[in-house]
């Protein structure tokens, strides 16, 4: 806020001001921005869980020693600080405090958010309580989940340079006024010391901040 109100207003201390209220803005909107990132990374993690889960299955484990024996290998493959082994673990855990494969799943569904997740809790918890083929659920999900990942990264290659470029975009407008104010100050000189001038770089302002979060939601796509 204070380059904002330098750029725009020649009044840095003023930006940094009015900052101060948007301040709880800047945290809401940081904490959204790391749930959407914390998803993005559990995703694909998530698909190597299943995967892993499923396996085990396969060789005759149950869901419990499956959960706990796919989490030492995850830790493995991702590290102990990363999302999904810090799940995983903590579903073991709960494990060997005697509650239900069940409710470990949903709860770990529920902390998430990804919808994914929490398709795969509620047929677990059906196919799971009615007796069914646990390790036949586990494989259909994980293949579903590897069509869908796979189309998402496709996407995600094909808006790649889109993406670089709004980025870009993101930044020129500040880059080009402080070009000019470092170059030619005289040049914005009326923009500061006039009411027109004044309402006009708040109208500035406002289409630029427009502009970014407009541009931000267009590059957002989630399937």
């Amino acid at each position: 806020m204070g380059l904002l109100g330098f750029v725009f207003y020649d009044a840095a201390l003023v930006g940094a001001l009015f900052g101060i209220p948007l301040f709880f803005f800047g945290r809401k909107y940081l904490r959204k921005w790391k749930l959407r990132r914390r998803r993005a990374r559990l995703k694909p993690q998530f698909l190597s869980a299943v995967t892993m889960l499923g396996d085990y299955l396969k060789t005759g484990y149950s869901v419990e020693n499956a959960l706990t024996a796919s989490a030492r290998e995850l830790n493995a493959l991702y590290g102990e600080k990363s999302d999904i082994v810090q799940e995983w673990s903590r579903m073991a855990r709960e494990l060997r405090m005697n509650q239900t494969a069940e409710e470990v799943v949903e709860a770990f569904a529920e902390r998430s958010g990804v919808p994914e997740v929490q398709d795969f809790s509620e047929v677990f918890s059906t196919v799971k309580r009615s007796g069914g083929q646990i390790s036949e659920v586990v494989r259909q999900t994980s293949d579903v989940l590897t069509e869908q990942f796979t189309v998402q990264e496709q996407i995600r290659t094909t808006t790649a340079a889109k993406r670089l470029e709004q980025k870009i975009m993101d930044v020129m407008p500040l880059g080009i006024l402080l070009y000019i104010r470092i170059s030619s100050p005289d040049l914005l000189l009326p923009l500061y010391t006039s009411a027109f001038g004044r309402i006009l770089m708040t109208v500035c302002l406002t289409a630029y901040v427009g502009a970014v979060l407009w541009a931000e939601k267009i590059v957002a796509i989630e399937i």
